[in-house]
């Protein structure tokens, strides 16, 4: 039988497994916990935690390394449920367990026992036995050392009322308790990668223990897939900086390589949902959905460009044809249509600049009404080659604001800090939802093509991961197949 300092020596600077699977998950079993744990052990582990006497007897078959035991058991009118009742202590000693772990919070203890009353008794009956004290804060930590406990634990940060919220790992908590306490400390509780698992050592704990992120593969599968869901939004997506984009509002922006002289795609309007209104002053913003064009020199430096579709203007509530000429010889620079779109149709859109040099057409064709061309424009397109050789395609989806909704969260003019003006107009109730985009072609002198990512050049999103302040997902991908087809939300409350 080991001592006490040879099971503490065992797990010195090492990580501990812990292997439990509940009633409800598809790996409850004995025999694959045991498994999980000779797994562990062939990775390094130097410990095991696990739940249950019928997973510790067996665990101990696969494995000679030190096991921490606890016994998860709910009791009506107590949150204590880990090793509550001295029946559960008594069950692990029974099995040999080397560490017992305990819930060492302030909640009270079934039939109303507190920690110390039932500590005291548990000390007395195995005064030989290694105990570890689950604590959620540096006062139980404290606590828990005074009454008698051998080892103590961060397990229970974050799962207490008090300390709810409490950001994981909990690094200052490990910090407090090595500085504070005599006994050994362990790192448990929401270490889920290398850094963060070397970071806790560092802090001089004995030791560090992993669960969910190594045992637990319905999580350790969803913390990816969420990934994959962040990644579509603003709250995971990085700008490769390449492209200035559309920077002054919720905004998603495809752009295509250089090469092609015409674009179009066919834009759902049937389909979407919007608000421009705020809610608390009634003033409005504008959305826009449009394709547009990136005009470089020999050497593929920026020289000019133009934005041309569908505009939603708070001034006249409705859906338009605008343009917007960055450079240009001509008096007039922006434009809208008088003509209204019906917002119950579908439409095409297309951005020809195939047929003469530094001028651009819009046509847009409802759909709806039989393919039936509804309004078009013409205009100037600075130094644009009409074969497409210095030209760079894009979609542009887009939620925009007026000069007198541009402020701050002190209700301060802003300029062009459009991350508080964003955060002033976010929560009044603003989204433009279910932008709907199919078709999207690209066309040069030898034909036309789908809109694939071969053609793409770069996305642009804003805000991005650089705008930290923007705490939740304004702008986020729904579907998006071969830069072809799209579906969009740019959705300005929480």
């Amino acid at each position: 039988m080991k001592t006490h300092d040879e099971i503490l020596n065992s797990i010195r600077g090492g990580l501990i497994v812990s292997c439990q699977a509940l009633e409800d998950e598809p790996l409850h079993s004995s025999y694959i916990m045991a498994k999980m744990a000779y797994s562990a052990m062939q990775g390094g582990a130097s410990g095991i935690r696990a739940n249950s006497v019928e997973d510790i007897n067996e665990i101990k078959k696969a494995v000679p390394l030190p096991i921490i035991g606890i016994i998860k058991k709910e009791y009506e009118g107590s949150s204590v449920y880990i090793t509550p009742t001295i029946k559960e202590v008594d069950e692990l000693v029974e099995c040999g367990v080397d560490i017992i772990a305990i819930d060492a919070t302030d909640n009270l203890r079934p039939e109303g026992k507190k920690l110390d009353c039932f500590f005291a008794e548990v000390r007395k009956k195995y005064p030989d036995q290694l105990f570890m004290a689950d604590c959620s804060c540096v006062e139980e930590g404290l606590h828990a050392e005074k009454i008698g406990f051998d080892i103590i634990g961060t397990t229970m940060s974050g799962y207490t009322p008090y300390t709810k919220g409490t950001s994981l790992p909990d690094f200052d908590m490990m910090r407090k308790l090595v500085e504070q306490v005599k006994k050994p400390v362990i790192a448990e509780g929401g270490i889920w990668n290398t850094d963060e698992l070397i970071k806790a050592l560092n802090t001089g704990v004995l030791a560090a223990v992993i669960g969910t992120a190594i045992t637990r593969p319905t999580e350790i599968t969803k913390r990816y897939v969420d990934a994959l869901a962040k990644s579509k939004t603003n709250l995971g997506f990085t700008n490769s900086g390449r492209y200035q984009g559309d920077n002054d509002g919720p905004a998603y922006v495809v752009y295509s390589k250089i090469g092609y002289n015409k674009a179009s795609f066919e834009f759902h309007m049937s389909q979407i949902k919007l608000n421009m209104r705020r809610k608390s002053d009634q003033r409005w913003t504008n959305s826009y959905i449009f394709l547009g064009v990136d005009v470089y020199d020999e050497k593929q430096e920026f020289l000019n460009c133009i934005d041309a579709g569908f505009c939603y203007s708070g001034d006249v509530q409705n859906w338009h044809l605008f343009y917007n000429l960055l450079n240009t010889t001509k008096e007039v620079s922006w434009y809208e249509s008088p003509v209204v779109l019906n917002e119950t149709h579908d439409y095409k859109l297309i951005l020809d600049c195939s047929y003469k040099d530094d001028t651009a057409k819009l046509t847009m064709i409802d759909i709806t009404a039989g393919n039936r061309v509804v309004d078009l424009a013409e205009f100037e397109v600075m130094y644009a080659k009409k074969d497409g050789s210095n030209l760079s395609m894009y979609q542009d989806f887009a939620i925009d604001f007026p000069e007198d909704i541009k402020k701050n969260r002190d209700r301060e003019y802003s300029k062009d800090d459009w991350e508080e003006i964003t955060l002033y107009n976010t929560d009044e109730g603003i989204y433009l939802n279910n932008i709907v985009i199919q078709d999207a072609k690209l066309y040069t002198p030898e034909g036309e093509y789908i809109w694939s990512e071969g053609r793409t050049n770069d996305r642009f999103m804003w805000p991005s991961t650089k705008f930290t302040n923007i705490d939740y997902a304004c702008t986020r991908i729904c579907n998006h197949e071969m830069n072809s087809e799209l579906i969009l939300d740019l959705d300005m409350n929480r």
